[in-house]
C-alpha cells in the first residue's frame, strides 16, 4: 500500500528548522562574545609570531656564536690560551647558544694549561651548572673540576666530585673510580683505596687496566697490614 506524505500545517511551515534554529544560535553567541573571540584571535596571532621570534633568535645566536666558537679551539689547539680565553668570553655572552655552556669547559682548561687552577675551577663549576643530570657533559665537568683540585691537594673536594662523576653511566666511569681511588691514598685511606679498586674490578672486570688494578690492590693491602694495630 502505497503510503502518503505528511502535508505539514501552516503553523509547522511558520517554524524555523533545525539548521536555521543552530546557525542563529551559533551567529548569536558569536555577535554576544566578539571581543572575546577577536581577543583570542589576537593572542594566538601574537603566540605564533613570539615562537618564531625566538626560533629565530636562538638561530641566530647559534650561528654567531658557532663562529666565534670555531676560533677560540683553534686558538686552543694551537697553545694560544689567553687569546683562546678571551674569544671564549664573547661566546659566552649569547646566553642562548648551544656553545655558550661549553664554552665554559674549554675556559676551564685553558686556565689549567695556563697554570690557574682557582679560575679554572671556576669556569668548571659553571659548566656543571649548566648541564643536564645523568649527562656525558656533566660527567665530563665533574671530572675536570675533580682533576683541578686533585691537582691543588683538594682530595677531600675531589674524590666528592670523583664519586658523583662515576654514578654517571658513560665512558669516563673508570677514570672517576681511579680517582677516587688515587684520592683516597692520598688521604691515607688505604681501605678506601681498595675497595674503590675492588667495586672497579667488579663493574669492569674485563677493563684493560685490570692487571694493574689488582697490582694496587695488592700493594694496598700490603701496607694496610704492615701498619700498627688500631692505626
Amino acid at each position: 500500500m502505497a503510503s502518503t506524505s505528511k502535508r505539514l500545517s501552516r503553523k509547522e511551515l511558520r517554524q524555523p528548522d533545525w539548521f536555521q534554529t543552530v546557525t542563529e544560535s551559533a551567529f548569536e553567541s558569536y555577535e554576544r562574545h566578539r571581543i572575546a573571540v577577536y581577543a583570542g584571535i589576537a593572542v594566538l596571532v601574537l603566540l605564533i609570531l613570539g615562537i618564531w621570534g625566538w626560533s629565530a633568535f636562538k638561530e641566530r645566536q647559534d650561528a654567531m656564536s658557532a663562529e666565534e666558537f670555531g676560533q677560540a679551539i683553534t686558538q686552543y689547539h694551537a697553545g694560544k690560551y689567553r687569546e683562546a680565553i678571551a674569544v671564549l668570553a664573547k661566546v659566552q655572552t649569547y646566553r642562548w647558544s648551544r656553545y655558550a655552556n661549553l664554552a665554559y669547559l674549554y675556559e676551564a682548561n685553558s686556565y689549567l694549561a695556563l697554570n690557574d687552577p682557582t679560575k679554572a675551577a671556576n669556569a668548571a663549576q659553571r659548566f656543571i651548572v649548566g648541564t643536564d643530570q645523568n649527562s656525558l657533559m656533566r660527567q665530563i665537568g665533574l671530572l675536570t673540576l675533580a682533576d683541578i683540585q686533585e691537582r691543588q691537594s683538594q682530595c677531600k673536594e675531589a674524590i666528592t666530585n670523583y664519586v658523583e662523576a662515576a654514578k654517571i653511566k658513560g665512558p669516563f666511569s673508570e677514570r672517576a673510580i681511579l680517582g677516587q681511588a688515587r684520592c683516597a691514598v692520598q688521604l691515607g685511606d688505604l681501605q678506601g683505596g681498595i675497595a674503590a679498586y675492588r667495586q672497579l674490578l667488579k663493574d669492569q672486570p674485563e677493563s684493560p687496566g685490570s692487571s694493574y688494578i689488582t697490582f694496587k690492590i695488592g700493594e694496598l693491602e700490603s701496607k694496610l697490614s704492615s701498619q700498627p694495630v688500631g692505626k
